[in-house]
C-alpha cells in the first residue's frame, strides 16, 4: 500500500493540466500527451545504463528535466488554437507517469500541432509562473538573463580510459525550440485525444552537430556557441504519433 501511495504522489508532481479561458458554451475536449524517453531503441534508464553515442562516447543520464509550453493546433496551415496554460515540467525520472493534459480544447478536426521546447517569452522571467518545489533548481541565473532553464540534461561519459561528466543546460529566449508535427487530430466533446511524444536522447549528441565529449567541454551554461549546437540538434529529438488502444 505504501508503494502505491508513493507512486501516486510522484505522478501528482508531474501531472499538469491547462486551464484555458474558453467560452463555456463552446464544445470542448482534451489533449493528453504521454512523454516517453529512449536512447536509440532502448528505454532510457536514469542513472543505470551507459548508451553509445555517434561520437563513440558512452553516456549515462543522471538527470533529464525540461519544460514545454505554447501548445498550438493548426488546420490547412492556419493556427486555430493555442493554450494559455503555464509551462509544464517534464522529468524523465518519472518515466511511468509523464502525461501533460491540456483541457478546454475546442472540438474539431486539426491536421498538425506544435509546441515550444522551453518556455515561451511571456512566461520566461523570474516569477513568470508558479513552479513546484521540484522545479526550484530550474531558475536561470539572473546574471545570464534570468527566467528559467528550458532543459537540464546531465550525466557521465566514458571513452576508453577517459571519463567525465556533462551538463547540457539550455535557456534564454533566443534558444527556444519550436517542434511541429503533421498529425490528424479529432477532438471530441468531453473526451481525450491521446498522443505519444518520444524523445531520443542520442539526437542531442549527433544531428547535425557531432558532440564528442572526449574532445570538448560538455558544460553549456553561459556558452552560447554550445547552446546553439544543442538548439540545432534539438530540432530532431522528438517524434509524435497518436496512441492506439
Amino acid at each position: 500500500m505504501r508503494q502505491f501511495l508513493t507512486f501516486f504522489l510522484l505522478c501528482a508532481l508531474v501531472f499538469s493540466c491547462s486551464k484555458d479561458e474558453t467560452a463555456l458554451s463552446e464544445p470542448q475536449g482534451r489533449i493528453s500527451i504521454d512523454f516517453r524517453h529512449f536512447a536509440g531503441t532502448d528505454s532510457l534508464l536514469i542513472a543505470k545504463e551507459y548508451y553509445p553515442n555517434a561520437a563513440g562516447n558512452e553516456y549515462r543520464v543522471s538527470y533529464l528535466k525540461y519544460f514545454i509550453s505554447g501548445l498550438s493546433l493548426y488546420k490547412n496551415g492556419r493556427k486555430i488554437w493555442q493554450t494559455k496554460a503555464p509551462p509544464i515540467s517534464i522529468n524523465a525520472k518519472y518515466q511511468d507517469c509523464l502525461q501533460a493534459a491540456f483541457e478546454q480544447v475546442p472540438v474539431g478536426s486539426y491536421d498538425s500541432l506544435s509546441f515550444a521546447f522551453g518556455i515561451v517569452p511571456e512566461y520566461n522571467y523570474h516569477g513568470g509562473f508558479e513552479i513546484s518545489n521540484d522545479d526550484y533548481d530550474m531558475y536561470w541565473p539572473i546574471n545570464l538573463g534570468g527566467g528559467y532553464h528550458f532543459m537540464k540534461f546531465e550525466g557521465h561519459w566514458r571513452d576508453g580510459d577517459e571519463f567525465g561528466t556533462f551538463a547540457f543546460h539550455v535557456g534564454a529566449n533566443e534558444n527556444l525550440i519550436i517542434h511541429g508535427f503533421k498529425l490528424p487530430l479529432d477532438v471530441q466533446e468531453a473526451q481525450s485525444t491521446f498522443i505519444i511524444m518520444t524523445m531520443d536522447t542520442h539526437e542531442w549528441f549527433e544531428n547535425p552537430y557531432l558532440f564528442d565529449l572526449s574532445k570538448e567541454n560538455g558544460y553549456t551554461m553561459g556558452n552560447q556557441g554550445q547552446m546553439n549546437n544543442l538548439v540545432l540538434n534539438g530540432q530532431h529529438v522528438f517524434k509524435a504519433k497518436l496512441q492506439d488502444f
